[in-house]
């Protein structure tokens, strides 16, 4: 990616290809080189929240709660999302904080989904442009775990959506105001996980193309647990070790592990086959994250953070 430092950046990709320590990735790197960071949970808190280690009632829906050194995390829900703006835009102070209590107002709240939808990226548009200290903003950088790709994609078009279905008014100046925001490209970038497999390299592709008709991306493609490039002459290897003649008592472990090189040779061609057809069809690179196989979640997001910090700006 080339451009400025951008601001805001958003993360999705089918469940369970990382997208959680990608954003550990990023929201770490940018704090290690001095930035004050919000990451964001879109729903309820989850992967993001344990890989930094926040409890899960250290703050509410709205209230950053403090993690690793330099960075907040915060999980931003619907109903609480449109709750805070109808106290804090309307100005409806105790009187709107009785009415979001009652059983009247989460019936409404659940009855709107796109109103929850709207409110919630509304809420990251607040962190990012009205939160400040001084002259200064309060967060020089935002990384928002969207969630699912179908679940993010809900949240990411809705802002236009929104502004075409209300065409005046205050509903339409918030949509627009937030699809503008999101269609920003020197502020707002959306990356997209996958894993070397079928089915994540297809989702992937799919979410590229939808976010580029509406009119946004513009950030990178991660294959992440990749599998590193095997040692030349290494196929002659195997074929020579299933050959060898060795005592019985060790034909076994022979087999198994020319076995094992056989099974992840077998693995690379696949994710090289698929990779390479990703790209060909989003006519874009995919950066490349390797697979970890010793730490923790947090220890693997440190070690990620050089190359996703290199690819997102």
């Amino acid at each position: 990616m080339a451009g400025r430092h951008r601001t805001l950046h958003y993360v999705t990709g089918k469940g369970g290809v990382g997208k959680s320590t990608v954003c550990a990735a990023l929201a770490l790197a940018a704090a290690a080189r001095g930035e004050r960071v919000l990451a964001i949970e879109l729903g309820q808190p989850g992967g993001l929240r344990r890989l930094l280690g926040v409890a899960a009632d250290a703050a509410g829906t709205i209230t950053p709660a403090r993690a690793a050194p330099g960075v907040a995390v915060a999980w931003f829900e619907g109903a609480a999302a449109l709750g805070e703006y109808l106290v804090r835009r309307l100005r409806l102070g105790r009187l709107g904080r009785a009415l979001i209590a009652h059983p009247l107002y989460q019936a409404f709240a659940t009855a709107a989904p796109g109103l929850r939808e709207l409110m919630v990226i509304g809420k990251v548009r607040d962190e990012l442009v009205l939160q400040q200290v001084g002259a200064r903003p309060r967060w020089d950088l935002i990384v928002v775990d969207a969630g699912a790709s179908g679940h993010a994609l809900g949240h990411l078009r809705m802002p236009a959506a929104a502004a075409r279905s209300f065409p005046s008014g205050l509903v339409h100046r918030e949509a627009a105001r937030n699809a503008a925001l999101l269609g920003d490209r020197a502020t707002c970038a959306v990356h997209v996980v996958a894993l070397p497999e079928e089915l994540p390299l297809a989702e992937a592709a799919q979410v590229v193309v939808a976010l580029r008709a509406l009119g946004l991306g513009g950030g990178a493609l991660f294959v992440n647990q990749c599998r590193p490039a095997a040692p030349l002459g290494i196929d002659a290897l195997a074929v020579r070790l299933g050959d060898l003649a060795v005592a019985p008592a060790l034909e076994a472990a022979r087999d198994e592990v020319a076995t094992a090189v056989r099974r992840a040779r077998r693995w690379e061609r696949i994710q090289e086959r698929g990779v390479a057809a990703l790209e060909a069809e989003l006519a874009m690179a995919a950066v490349r994250l390797p697979r970890l196989w010793q730490g923790d979640g947090l220890a693997r997001a440190v070690a990620l953070a050089p190359l996703v910090v290199e690819a997102t700006g």
